[in-house]
């Protein structure tokens, strides 16, 4: 009979432990310890990130909160695609929306971003 990969690691030693049925049982527990809620907001936050005009409306964020026609000329947006993207970060909790009289300022939620560039590093 063939070992498996996981067999063959283990006896390499390079993965620290010495029975591979244990550590099978090890890595089955922790996936199964895992918020699947979690899990799932975590990847819709990742989701969100993952695109170059979401990632350039927040370098534009950094420094101060900017009304959609700011972000809409910095990066040569039309109005609705501007608003597509900053209400999916607004979705997902990644910038907070305050109006102002007829103008919608944008503002980065800090926080949310080190907490999904935290899901991944944790």
């Amino acid at each position: 009979m063939s070992k498996t990969r996981l067999e063959r690691l283990v006896e390499s030693g390079l993965c620290g432990c010495e029975d591979s049925r244990k550590h099978v049982g090890k890595l089955r527990r922790y996936v199964e310890e895992l918020d699947e809620e979690s899990i799932k907001r975590q990847s819709y936050v990742l989701k969100a990130l993952a695109d170059p005009t979401r990632i350039k409306i927040l370098h534009l964020l950094k420094n101060r909160a900017m009304c959609t026609c700011e972000i809409m000329v910095a990066l040569n947006l039309t109005e609705p695609n501007a608003s597509h993207h900053l209400n999916l970060l607004e979705r997902n909790q990644i910038v907070k929306s305050q109006r102002r009289g007829k103008w919608i300022f944008y503002k980065l939620q800090r926080s949310t971003v080190r907490e999904a560039v935290g899901y991944v590093t944790r």
